[in-house]
């Protein structure tokens, strides 16, 4: 319920405070003193967008701020802790600034929010009806969701909708891996020709370093054998090669060393020598002597040319391309398994859809009987409220097929109204008679008014374009709502008004050459006085007073009696 509402420098009102209570609370006053201020700060707070017209003429901003409470288990509530917020013994404040430039901000328990966030939360918690505009009923996109209330079928949606998000998700798969189909197929047949060229071309590993040094070794061939040959000779295989003065060498040493020791050293040094260098032509004699071959060049040169393009076309190392070469061989499976995962995913939706296509057309059987159901008692409703020939059709169209399947089912639900005998239904969005639009709002609002999640509801001037026994009609009907939501009612009418459990009267004065409008709360005494303006004008007589008193009498004992046999049905 709405408990508070604030303003401060809001068109023509400098600063006023409302603290409410939970019934029907009705506001009146004189035409164009005000009480449309009221319903354009609630309209704020509901989420309408802000003007600089707002901002009364000299200030620098306009507040509007407005204290909730609400219960735990409400959507509110979830609303609330969803955006990290804590209520505070479960309540919660919506503050609007608008600045003379025309910016705004939004506020909920402090914390600055979007107008989406606005809009979302409150459309939980407080709803308000007016001669052409509703927020709920006249919106043909939230009569489904008003049908599913009215056939409490929530438990049977909620597995719906478990099953749809799982169809929801493998279609989204579904459409973002056809849309890389071709693609895809690029991308394979690409594939395809890197690894085939890589399969024949790539090298292993180490091969260029091989290749390389054998190509220096068969260039070099014959300058390396003469080297070879050259090396023997004078190590061993001519006339006064080394072994053989070194041999000579050590006679000479070992002979000394017997008459000078310090030799010794030397002479082991020589002797290691000369081994190592027996040993060395052991190694040359073993060498296989190379033969210069000029095809074998050519062909070698052609290799490491091949390798040196796949180097430069792969921008890798040649020790690189063979890693390569398996992670190419690696993707192009991943993308032919892509093939498999479409086919399955193609053949889970489908099984899916079977399922949903039941539970769908399940769901369209209980909304067609409750629509059924909740068109009887709307009109019965809407016969109470003097519109006797009138009806209320609820049109529920069922989807075809897969193609129509939604999160909520596959059904498009749409409230008509068939305002006189004989007319056809016509959408109820295009109702012309204000009169005739506020009783079917309120019609709707009594049948659904335990079954509605909104708390608050406000009528602006539902008496609009009736009177007489019509609006006794309404009056009774307002104050039944009442016993179920908190209901806040501007009326012109004295025969609504006296059924106010809390009665509001808007006035506009002057002061100091600016126009001001106030708001106070009536008393027992200031309530007769309202009440017999509304029914006299000007002037009031004592006989007009009388009536005023004995109207609001006979609605305290209507609505005491109503409260006892609420009591009683529940």
């Amino acid at each position: 319920m709405l408990t508070t509402l604030s303003i401060k420098d809001f068109v023509i009102v400098s600063q006023l405070e409302l603290n409410l209570n939970q019934a029907l609370v009705v506001i009146t006053g004189e035409t164009g003193a005000g009480k449309s201020i009221i319903i354009n700060a609630l309209k704020l707070i509901l989420g309408a967008k802000a003007s600089a017209d707002f901002v009364r003429r000299g200030a620098p901003e306009a507040v509007v701020e407005a204290v909730f409470c609400v219960d735990d288990d409400s959507p509110a509530c979830t609303c609330i802790q969803a955006l990290g917020l804590e209520l505070d013994e479960g309540s919660f404040i919506v503050r609007r600034v608008i600045q003379s430039s025309g910016r705004s901000r939004i506020y909920i328990n402090g914390s600055l929010q979007t107008l989406a966030v606005l809009r979302e939360t409150m459309a939980t918690v407080m709803d308000i009806s007016g001669q052409h505009e509703h927020v709920g009923l006249l919106d043909a996109g939230r009569h489904l969701g008003i049908l599913d209330r009215f056939a409490e079928i929530g438990g049977q949606l909620a597995d719906y909708q478990a099953l749809y998000k799982k169809y929801s998700d493998l279609k989204s798969e579904q459409e973002r891996l056809q849309t890389q189909l071709s693609e895809r197929a690029k991308r394979m047949d690409y594939l395809d020709f890197q690894i085939e060229e890589l399969s024949k071309h790539a090298p292993k590993q180490g091969e260029e370093k091989e290749l390389e040094e054998e190509l220096q070794q068969l260039t070099h061939a014959e300058s390396i054998q003469k080297v070879i040959n050259a090396s023997l000779q004078r190590l061993y295989d001519q006339d006064g090669d080394l072994l053989s003065e070194i041999s000579l060498l050590l006679g000479d040493l070992k002979r000394a060393k017997a008459m000078l020791p310090q030799l010794t050293a030397i002479v082991d040094s020589l002797t290691q020598a000369q081994i190592l260098m027996q040993d060395a032509v052991h190694e040359l004699r073993g060498i296989a002597p190379m033969e210069y071959n000029p095809q074998k060049i050519d062909a070698l040169h052609s290799r490491l040319q091949t390798i040196d393009k796949l180097k430069r076309k792969f921008a890798r190392t040649a020790d690189e391309l063979p890693a390569l070469l398996a992670q190419l061989r690696e993707e192009r499976e991943g993308l032919a398994l892509t093939d498999e995962r479409l086919r399955d995913i193609i053949k889970q939706r489908q099984s899916i859809s079977e399922k949903l296509l039941i539970l769908a057309n399940s769901l369209h059987e209980k909304r067609l009987k409750s629509g059924e159901l909740l068109g009887v008692k709307a009109s019965e409703i809407l016969q109470e409220l003097a519109m006797q020939n009138a009806s209320i059709h609820v049109n529920c169209e069922a989807g075809q097929g897969e193609e129509d399947l939604r999160a909520d089912g596959f059904d498009r639900v749409e409230f008509f109204l068939a305002p006189n005998l004989g007319e056809a239904p016509k959408p109820l969005a295009k109702i012309a008679s204000g009169g005739e639009l506020s009783r079917v709002l309120l019609a709707f609002k009594r049948v659904l008014v335990n079954k509605d999640n909104v708390g608050v509801y406000v009528f602006d001037e539902v008496d609009a374009g009736i009177g007489g026994m019509t609006a006794s009609f309404v009056a009774n009907a307002l104050k039944e709502v009442s016993l179920h939501k908190q209901v806040i009612c501007i009326t012109h009418l004295a025969s609504i008004a006296c059924y106010a459990e809390q009665h509001f009267q808007v006035s506009k004065s002057v002061v100091d050459d600016r126009t001001l409008s106030t708001i106070v709360e009536l008393s027992a005494e200031q309530r007769v006085q309202e009440i017999a303006r509304m029914l006299g004008g000007v002037h009031v007589s004592e006989k007009t007073l009388a009536h005023a008193a004995d109207l609001l009498l006979q609605a305290r004992k209507a609505a005491s009696t109503a409260r006892a046999q609420s009591g009683n049905s529940e």
